[in-house]
């Protein structure tokens, strides 16, 4: 029995359909070959108006790192701004002290302080024998060492025996009435006196006889008034 579908397949490819299929085939080929040989086809691009840019909000996660520097693009280093150096001075030479003229460490209720001091002479004051002083009142009342004032007063003949109106020098060292010795300190020049002997002297000054020969090599002998021998201060 023959198959209906199978006849009617074989009626449908029939010349004519063959025919129009190549038809169209050709048509399409002949479309594409005129179209590339114009350049192809313009297509009409819509155009696109201002790209808005959002600013993004701030960031809840922390400060964002800044973008990475490209590789092989030379980062500029960053140095301090410069510092401004003072210009030094030239150092200063301090001029060479002097000689010092000895003096003692007196308490600021020293009752010498009430006295006039002596000229050019720190630590040495001037004293005016006033009528019915004594030698042991004077003494006591500065509250001084006989020795000391003897030493400061080499000119008294008799320190039982004082004049009114008479100057005495008073101090807490015997050496301070006199002047240093040039360039050397602890040091102190003495001028004899008529009546002076070296070993008085060392005496009156706490000394020994050899140091001060040893201060004042070539010393003449025997002392003569005026003449200047150094006297080094005691340790």
């Amino acid at each position: 029995m023959d198959d209906p579908t199978g006849q009617l397949e074989r009626r449908t490819l029939t010349p004519a359909v063959l025919a129009s299929a190549l038809f169209v085939a050709a048509s399409a080929v002949f479309a594409v070959t005129f179209v590339a040989g114009r350049g192809g086809l313009d297509m009409p691009v819509a155009s696109r108006g201002p790209v808005a840019v959002v600013s993004p909000g701030p960031s809840l996660v922390g400060p964002t790192a800044p973008p990475p520097t490209p590789q092989g693009t030379p980062v500029p280093a960053s140095f301090p701004p410069p510092t401004t150096v003072p210009a030094t001075a030239a150092p200063t030479v301090a001029p060479t002290p002097g000689p010092t003229v000895p003096t003692a460490t007196l308490d600021p209720d020293d009752p010498l302080f009430a006295l006039p001091e002596c000229p050019d002479r720190p630590g040495c004051f001037l004293y005016v024998i006033q009528r019915s002083d004594t030698m042991s009142g004077i003494v006591s009342r500065y509250l001084l060492s006989l020795t000391v004032v003897l030493a400061l007063n080499p000119e008294l003949a008799d320190p039982s025996v004082i004049v009114t109106g008479q100057t005495l020098y008073l101090g807490r060292s015997p050496f301070v009435r006199l002047a240093p010795c040039p360039d050397q300190p602890a040091c102190s020049q003495y001028v004899v006196v008529s009546g002076d002997s070296l070993a008085g002297i060392a005496a009156r000054f706490g000394l020994t006889v050899e140091r001060i020969r040893d201060q004042n090599p070539g010393m003449p002998r025997p002392l003569s008034v005026g003449q200047v021998i150094e006297l080094p201060h005691p340790t």
